[in-house]
This record gives C-alpha cells, sequence and structure tokens, in this order.
C-alpha cells in the first residue's frame, strides 16, 4: 500500500504528483479510455482537514462551480444528469439515455436499496458511535456485475469510525469521526484529487454534523489508481517541480464555512434549492429563479454561496465576465469565492487570448 498524507486536497495532490514523477512506482496499461499510468500497488490517500476541500492550483484549474454543485446535488440523492451538464455539458455522455446516471453515488445512498442508507448511518452513530458496522454501500452486486453500460460505480463502499481525542473521561474530550472510501478504480487527477476530495469531503461532514460528531480524517483507497498518459503529460509540464504552498496556508484568512447550520431543516433547504434550479428551464436566466434568501435555514450555504455561484455562472455562460466576477465575489464561503473568482478571472484572460 502507498500512502499520501497531508493537510488537505492540494498537499495531497501535489505529493502524489512527486510519486507519480518516478517511472519505478508505475507500470503502463491499456483502458477503454486510452493508455494509463497505474501505480502498480493500491494508493490511501488521507486528507487530515478534508473541510479544506477547495483545490486552488491554477495549472490543475478545478471547475469550482461544477464540484460545489455536484456535491450538493449527490447529497440530495439525485440522479438526473441535467443540473450537472448545465456546468459541464459533457456529462450527459456518461448516461445511458441522456437524462439519468445510472452509477449516481447520491441516489445508492438515499435511493437504490429502497431506503435512505444515510439516515440509518446518521441513526446508528446516534445510538451508538463506536459502533463497527456502519457501511455505506455504492456497489450493487444484483446489477452492477452484469451491467454494461457507462457509469458503473468506481467508489463503491464508506465505513465510519469514531474515536476520542483524549482519554474516555477526560473534561473538553471530543468525538471525532473518520471515513474511508474503498475506490475500485480512480482517476487521480480527475476523480480522487478532484471531485472525489470534494462531494466525499461534504459528505462526511454532513454525517460527522448530523450525528453529533466532529470531522476526522478522510481516507480514500484506491485499489486501481491510475492517470491518463495523455491527460499526465500535458498537466505535468504545467505543474511546479516541488511542492508550493496550499491556498489554505498562503492565504491566513481561507477557511470554509460550516457547510451544516441548521441540522433540523438542511435536508429540506437542499431540495428546496435543486426545486429552485431545476424548475428554471433555461441556465441563462438571471434573478427570476430564485425566491428571497430568506427561505432557507442554512443561509450560508445556499443563499449566501450556491445562489451567488450559480448566479455567477449564468453570466459566465452569457460571457459577461465582469458581472460574472462582481457575483462570485459576494460568495460567503472564502474559499469557493476565491476559487470562483480565480476560475473566472483565467477563463476571461483566455477568452482575450483567443
Amino acid at each position: 500500500m502507498i500512502t499520501f498524507r497531508g493537510d488537505n486536497v492540494e498537499e495531497v495532490f501535489q505529493i502524489a504528483v512527486m510519486s507519480l514523477r518516478e517511472p519505478y512506482n508505475m507500470v503502463k496499461i491499456p483502458s477503454r479510455n486510452g493508455d494509463v499510468l497505474m501505480f502498480k500497488d493500491p494508493v490511501c490517500s488521507t486528507y487530515n482537514f478534508p473541510r479544506e476541500r477547495v483545490m486552488f492550483l491554477p495549472e490543475r484549474n478545478c471547475n469550482p462551480f461544477f464540484h460545489f454543485i455536484e456535491g450538493l446535488w449527490m447529497l440530495a440523492g439525485r440522479r438526473d444528469v441535467e443540473p450537472l451538464a448545465r456546468f459541464v455539458k459533457r456529462m450527459k455522455e456518461f448516461s445511458d439515455d441522456g437524462n439519468f446516471l445510472y452509477g449516481s453515488y447520491g441516489y445508492r445512498w438515499r435511493n437504490q436499496f429502497g431506503y435512505d442508507q444515510l439516515y440509518d448511518v446518521i441513526q446508528k452513530l446516534k445510538d451508538n458511535k463506536w459502533d463497527r458496522r456502519i457501511v455505506l454501500s455504492m456497489w450493487d452486486p444484483i446489477h452492477d456485475l452484469k451491467y454494461k453500460g457507462k457509469d458503473v460505480p468506481c467508489n463503491t463502499q464508506i465505513y465510519f469510525k469514531a474515536y476520542p481525542t483524549k482519554e474516555l473521561g477526560e473534561e473538553h474530550n471530543q468525538i471525532k469521526l473518520d471515513m474511508t472510501v474503498c475506490c475500485r478504480s480512480n482517476d487521480l487527477i480527475w476523480g480522487a484529487y478532484g471531485a472525489n476530495a470534494v462531494h466525499f469531503s461534504m459528505l462526511h461532514e454532513y454525517i460527522a454534523t448530523m450525528s453529533g460528531l466532529s470531522v476526522g480524517c478522510y481516507h480514500q483507497i484506491s485499489n486501481n489508481a491510475h492517470v491518463y498518459l495523455d491527460v499526465w503529460n500535458e498537466l505535468d509540464k504545467k505543474l511546479s517541480k516541488g511542492i508550493v504552498p496550499h491556498g489554505y496556508e498562503t492565504d491566513p484568512d481561507m477557511t470554509w464555512l460550516d457547510l451544516v447550520q441548521d441540522k433540523q431543516n438542511f435536508d429540506k433547504d437542499l431540495n428546496y434549492f435543486f426545486n429552485l434550479f431545476c424548475s428554471s428551464k433555461n441556465n441563462e436566466e438571471l434573478g427570476g429563479m430564485w425566491i428571497t434568501p430568506d427561505h432557507f435555514s442554512n443561509m450560508n450555504t445556499f443563499a449566501y454561496t450556491a445562489i451567488p455561484l450559480v448566479e455567477a455562472w449564468n453570466y459566465y455562460k452569457q460571457k459577461d465576465y465582469k458581472n460574472a466576477i462582481l457575483q462570485a465575489s459576494t460568495i460567503k464561503a472564502p474559499d469557493w469565492k476565491r476559487a470562483c473568482v480565480e476560475w473566472l478571472q483565467r477563463k476571461e484572460e483566455r477568452s482575450k487570448n483567443v
């Protein structure tokens, strides 16, 4: 087992890059989508502070708009591809029918097996936080082993483990919740150190908060950890030859906001947000799709982050970079605000050079 450990996804990504550059770690093999470089052994990526989930590296150029909305979309238990396709059109290429994603993690968390697994996980943690039988399943053996479509789940199981920061009985003891995600096949660039680090850390924070626990470490175990050769060769040319300080380290004011502020109403807010978002037939429409922020109990997540983030994206789609950046600058979550503003600024700069 190869282990990469750091404070957050940006730091762990850079540690992994150093290892990717060592040929003795890797082997070249074919895949359905082109040749890949695969680590010979399974890889465990550990994030000490998983809520530091935003990647700021300009060379990596993660799309923060897509990552944030996809994380909420998963927590909502959805599988309709349209909300994601508004941010990344090619998401429809992974759908068998152009409407739904067969392997949607969120749908499997909350609907696939006829009940809401997240609800049961939270209840079991509340009843006995030391319970070692709490497993969240994303792999459906009845269907997935025979499935021949485009979107079989890459991540298959999630385990949770609570532990005290001090000896039991001591004062000011904090109970933390670790999460371990097991993955059969992981594209390290677009998967593990891209979307996975965002949406699984959001799940981690959601489960911990709803259970009355603190967020611990997030471990991602990838049985087949790889990079696509063409993507890696281009990215490697842009990346620093050493490890640079991550975004949460270089800016003393950089932090995250709690995902859940009102536990009782978070799911209600989540569904209300997507009802509003999906009721807009045209992503170019501005303003009219949103009701006032007073309709949300979890204001920081939805009224002050999700809504201005979507509005900024709408301006961007109209190539109105000035208003897109102004709108993104109103996002309350400092990390998402910086990521969105910088991403838009890079897009604007590239548009001038076309």
